[in-house]
This record gives structure tokens, sequence and C-alpha cells, in this order.
């Protein structure tokens, strides 16, 4: 058997000795470069989070202000079930008048990572509520404001 057929078949231990310190430093930068897109990409979703939060905070009061256009629209309707005697059905609309004022001043009130904080404690507690609620607030939103611009 050659030399060539040898070194094939069992292995160059020569070659492979020479070549493992170059493997190792192609092996530590493979680990710095992948710790540094690790970094890279935390310091852009920290970047990206505060960007979010800060045009949250902007917002929050222009949605304050929807939800207490809402509020009133909603009062003015329980108003309507109480002038047509329908006692029950104007308390639940009063209750719900009362409750959107309170989120709109909530809303003015906290900072939006502790409005995220709180969106998310609710959102682990109760899925299902937090899933139904989004529905029913959106498909609301959605109906007052095509109403708004009539």
């Amino acid at each position: 058997m050659s030399d060539t057929d040898e070194r094939f078949m069992h292995g160059d231990n020569r070659q492979q000795n020479s070549g493992g310190s170059a493997g190792q430093q192609g092996n530590d930068q493979a680990r710095q470069n992948r710790e540094q897109a690790r970094q890279k990409a935390r310091e852009t979703a920290g970047q990206a989070r505060e960007e979010a939060l800060r045009r949250a905070d902007s917002q929050k009061g222009f949605v304050a202000d929807y939800i207490s256009n809402f509020s009133e629209a909603v009062r003015s309707m329980a108003m309507q079930f109480k002038d047509q005697d329908q006692v029950s059905l104007a308390d639940y609309t009063y209750r719900l008048a009362d409750r959107t004022d309170t989120l709109a001043d909530h809303l003015r009130d906290e900072n939006s990572e502790s409005l995220l904080k709180q969106a998310q404690d609710f959102s682990r507690r109760e899925p299902a509520l937090f899933i139904g609620g989004m529905v029913a607030g959106g498909f609301l939103l959605s109906r007052f404001l095509k109403s708004s611009n009539r």
C-alpha cells in the first residue's frame, strides 16, 4: 500500500495537527461573530422598544380622547334608553360609559410602559377574556369611527 493510500484510510495526523490551530481560530472567530450579532440584535430590539413606547406615549392622549368621545356617545344612548323607559338597558349603558371614562382617565395618567405591563399581565392571567375583549373593542371602535365620519 502506498503512503497516500495509508493516509487516506487511516487519516493523516500530521495534517490534522497542523490544521488544528487554524480550525480553532476559525471557531473562535465564528463565536465572536455570533456574540457580536446577538449584542447588535439586543441593542436594535431595545431601540425599537424605546421608540415604540415613545410613539405610544405621544398617541395615548389621542386614543384617550376617542374613548372619551365613545363614552359620551354611550351616555347619550343610555339617556335615550331611560327616556324610553328601558331602565335595565339604560343602567348597563351608564355603567359602560362610566367604565370607558375610567379607561380614558387611566390611559391619560399612566405611561405606556406601565400600560403594556398591565396588558401583558392580564393577557397571561385571562387569555380568552383578553382576546375576546380585543375583538369586541376593535369591533366597537370601528363602528364608532365609522359613525363619527358620517
